[in-house]
């Protein structure tokens, strides 16, 4: 198990632990089915993290929303 932080969608900031291999991820939002799949992104002063993006969530946005979480 590793932990995330999901970006994007009604999971939005939330933080959780996912299992090892585990790419895709598919739940139900506030605005209906959305689908989060596995990156790993490198910040500056953060380092590595693993994150649950919604799919076709800009990458600018979501470089954006990460630096937002980690404040």
């Amino acid at each position: 198990m590793t932990h995330v932080i999901y970006v994007g969608g009604s999971k939005d900031g939330t933080r959780g632990m996912m299992p090892y291999g585990l790419r895709k991820l598919q739940a139900d939002g506030q605005q209906g089915r959305e689908i989060y799949v596995e990156k790993t992104m490198e910040l500056n002063g953060i380092g590595r993290i693993r994150v649950m993006a919604l799919e076709g969530l800009h990458e600018e946005a979501l470089i954006k929303q990460l630096h937002h979480h980690y404040r």
